[in-house]
């Protein structure tokens, strides 16, 4: 066993050289990958486009997390780097039929991969076939990343920071809150389970049957409804993968996570139904759209931002949208993929398990399949044993130039961050530090993480505030919060560090500031 397994966890940029340079963790790889994972994107292009010779990457891997290359902690933009001097689209046209343009592709990839068949792979071919499929891949997550959810984001920012130069700091959210009150995938999947949620609230046998974490058997109404229902859920949702890691189940694989949700969702009042929190913020959405439309009448910028405002208003759908639609869909069968070269390769008798071919590098599994070349058992044990470890922390929001210090001799903890949803709420908080532990969440607790992706949505529900270390006013957690009414800071950088799990915080989403009052 590699003594380096015991070892504390220590995030080691790779040389002198990156330590001059800020690099922040990327939301959109917020776990650890695994190493198949991490190397499969050099067999074709991928969304960051081509190097510059004799520059730093603009995205480096570091214990295996993604960090993105910046100017500064905290970012401004949510826009990748490469896309900063990207030109304001002329419309919203490329976003009224992003999904006629870009899920046709998806699609295609998805079908592909689903009938891929690992025997039909001649040898000598499989680095042509493997390369073949990313670059498939690359180009469909190209498509909908630059043309829809990037052209979503600048005018979303572009908006935002236009109604701040015309009414001051202070209206923020309501310029925030123009852009909420939209129906998307991620509420409507929290939707659906509380659906299924109140059927457990209201039958014994049911909710005996998922405290034991499965289904129902009988045949009462209830019972059959539960099951037709939670079928359902699992054809549109079953695909999500909670980490967004290939080598980890999704839902229809392991049904632990959507029934936990579902348990909770039963013990709740009516009053938190997502969908009554979505009907509140599309009211205030069109209070404040009529408000805007009145001071439109005398002036000339304000007109011009109403008109602006339509694009800006994708952002919600589009964001929440494309993750389940397109991203986890070509995840889920990207992983499919794995697994079956697994299987193969089981059956060779080259591996134990089909899971182990997460473990090797593309490079080395490419190797095994065209000459037997194995790692050793050691070596893989090692390599398990290590993702398990880095995933078991939650990695510095920041690294290189701008790493954030804790004051140790601070009397009082105040974390500071971006006021993402306002409002101000005192709870329990909770520090999860991935999101399988989020079933220890219970009602009204505050979620201290580092970051929330589109499958943390369902506890929105359940939770009273957010507060995640990296992310931004217009990043899914921060969109989220505002269409759930809970108050949100983000991008703290080092919340889940500072505040201590239990502790009873005020956390204030219009001013941006995270206090403990209370261990």
């Amino acid at each position: 066993m590699n003594d380096a397994v015991y070892r504390p966890v220590t995030f080691d940029l790779p040389g002198p050289e990156y330590e001059e340079v800020t690099w922040i963790h990327n939301e959109h790889g917020s776990s650890s990958s695994a190493p198949l994972s991490r190397t499969a994107g050099s067999l074709a292009p991928g969304m960051m486009g081509a190097e510059k010779p004799g520059e730093l990457p603009q995205r480096i891997h570091v214990n295996s997390y993604s960090y993105t290359r910046a100017e500064h902690w905290p970012t401004e933009s949510t826009l990748s780097p490469h896309l900063d001097d990207t030109d304001l689209p002329k419309d919203d046209s490329s976003l009224l039929d992003w999904r006629e343009r870009c899920l046709p592709l998806t699609e295609k990839v998805v079908v592909e991969l689903d009938a891929f068949d690992p025997n039909s792979v001649v040898s000598g071919g499989w680095k042509d076939a493997l390369a073949a499929q990313q670059k498939q891949i690359s180009e469909a997550m190209r498509l909908v990343h630059s043309t829809a959810v990037f052209h979503a984001q600048i005018f979303a920012e572009t908006f935002a920071a236009r109604y701040v130069m015309e009414f001051g700091t202070e209206s923020q959210t309501d310029g925030l809150a123009l852009l909420q009150g939209f129906p998307n995938m991620s509420t409507q999947r929290a939707a659906d389970l509380w659906d299924l949620g109140r059927i457990a609230r209201r039958s014994d046998a049911v909710m005996s049957a998922i405290k034991s974490g499965g289904l129902p058997s009988g045949d009462d109404d209830d019972e059959v409804s539960f099951r037709h229902g939670f079928q359902t859920a699992m054809v549109k949702y079953g695909h999500m993968n909670p980490l967004g890691a290939e080598d980890l189940p999704t839902w229809r694989e392991n049904t632990s996570m959507p029934i936990s949700i579902i348990r909770q969702y039963a013990i709740e009042d009516d009053g938190r139904s997502p969908r009554l929190v979505e009907q509140a913020g599309i009211a205030r959405r069109k209070s404040l759209e009529a408000e805007l439309s009145t001071a439109a009448r005398s002036s000339a910028a304000i007109e011009d931002l109403l008109k602006f405002l339509p694009y800006a208003q994708h952002i919600g759908p589009v964001t929440e949208d494309h993750n389940l639609l397109a991203d986890q869909r070509i995840g889920n069968a990207s992983r499919a993929r794995w697994l079956k070269i697994g299987d193969l390769l089981q059956f060779r008798g080259s591996v134990e398990q089909a899971e182990d071919v997460f473990y090797y590098e593309v490079d080395e599994l490419l190797e095994l399949l065209e000459s037997d070349v194995l790692l050793g058992a050691c070596e893989l044990s090692s390599r398990k044993q290590q993702l398990a470890r880095w995933r078991s922390v939650v990695p510095p929001a920041v690294i290189g130039k701008g790493a954030l210090v804790v004051d140790e001799t601070a009397k009082e903890i105040v974390v500071a961050g971006m006021a993402a949803s306002a409002g101000s709420y005192t709870g329990r908080a909770r520090v999860i530090k991935v999101l399988t532990e989020a079933n220890l969440l219970v009602e009204g607790d505050v979620l201290v993480c580092d970051i929330t992706t589109p499958a943390w949505t369902p506890y929105f529900a359940v939770i009273g505030a957010v507060v995640t270390n990296i992310g931004s006013v217009l990043a899914h957690g921060a969109i989220v919060a505002r269409e759930f009414g809970i108050p949100a800071v983000v991008a703290t950088g080092n919340g889940t560090s500072v505040i201590p799990d239990g502790a009873t915080v005020v956390v204030n989403g219009t001013a941006g500031t995270v206090t403990v009052v209370g261990e």
